[in-house]
Order: structure tokens, then sequence, then C-alpha cells
């Protein structure tokens, strides 16, 4: 909600992005980590796809604010989102090939 927040108010927020970013992006790793961590360890354990939804309600939100942007100049995506985005694709992706490695 804050980068949706940062985008409609164009440069309000800019001071707390950076910060925001890097708290965001470090949670979000150390959940994965330890998701991954219960997963190898606990042979039980069960994906819901979970990780699947949010990359897709992220993609969902990267494509509407692409869109708002390139309709009205008022608005652009900051540097801290799209940084975020990547980072959230990347954990993912690391998150996927850990799953497929552990089921191969």
């Amino acid at each position: 909600m804050f980068f949706v927040l940062a985008f409609i108010n164009p440069g309000q927020f800019n001071g707390l992005l950076v910060n925001v970013s890097i708290i965001y992006g470090a949670i979000l790793a150390i959940y994965v980590s330890n998701k991954e961590i219960t997963r190898w360890h606990n042979k039980q354990f069960t994906s819901k796809y979970y990780g699947e939804v949010f990359v897709f309600l992220w993609t969902i939100v990267m494509i509407t604010f692409i869109i708002i942007a390139s309709v009205n100049g008022k608005y652009s995506i900051s540097p801290e989102f799209t940084a975020i985005y990547i980072t959230i694709l990347g954990i993912f992706a690391i998150g996927q090939k850990s799953k497929a490695l552990k089921n191969s």
C-alpha cells in the first residue's frame, strides 16, 4: 500500500521509499528463506501456492502503474518500486528452484 500511496502522491514519500524498500525486501527474503529451510527439513511441508498469487498481484500493480504513467505524465514509477518488483521476482524464482530441487 505504501508504494501505491507514493505513486498516487508523486514526490511526497521520496525520502522514505528507499528505507521501506530495503526493509520490505529484507523481510521478504527472511520469510522465504525460512519457508525453504522448513521445506527441506520437514517432509510434511505442503505449499499452498501463495507465492504465485503474491507475484501475480505485484505484477498487476506494476502493469497498472505502467499504464497509468504512460497515459498521465503526472505519474511515474519510482526506481524503488521497480527494484522491489525485481527483488520479488528474483526471490520467487529462487524459491521455485529450491522447491524443484527438493522434489527431484
